[in-house]
């Protein structure tokens, strides 16, 4: 007396088959979605490097645009000093978000562009200058030459 047990499933060829069928469609799916999400990140990457170029380029025109305008300041007070010295400080503030935004872009200081003790040096010697100005006593060409090396450094400083 003994019963005939049954498996509850019966595995079959069909059932194989199918089942094989099944894996290999995951499979294919994950591997194209694999390769679609290394083709995103790749081209990311290079976005990002391309981003990094342009805003160092933009520095660098703004540099040279704040040194040029720094050397057409005079050596003595002048009635349009005070807007030439507005105008260098206009491109070293452009410079300043230009790489604040370099820095965001890339989520952390590997995006500095320009370490940000160089800025605080220009920005002090931009309020040298323009204090030199408003006093208008004294000749402001040490001051301009200093302002215009610190310039020059933080241009050559650009990657």
């Amino acid at each position: 007396m003994y019963r005939k047990v049954t498996p509850r499933f019966q595995v079959t060829n069909e059932n194989l088959r199918t089942q094989r069928n099944a894996l290999l469609i995951v499979c294919a799916v994950l591997l194209a979605a694999a390769a679609v999400f290394s083709f995103i990140a790749f081209r990311g990457m290079n976005d990002r490097s391309r981003i990094q170029t342009q805003l160092s380029q933009r520095m660098y025109s703004a540099s040279a645009s704040a040194i040029e305008e720094a050397g057409r300041l005079g050596s003595i007070v002048t009635s349009n000093a005070s807007a030439q010295l507005a105008r260098v400080r206009q491109y070293v503030f452009y410079m300043d978000q230009l790489n604040s935004l370099s820095i965001s872009l890339a989520g952390g200081d590997s995006g500095r562009l320009v370490s940000s003790d160089r800025f605080t040096t220009v920005y002090a010697d931009l309020d040298s200058l323009e204090t030199l100005i408003q006093l208008s006593t004294t000749s402001t060409l040490d001051a301009r030459t200093l302002l215009q090396n610190h310039l020059t450094e933080l241009q050559a400083a650009l990657p």
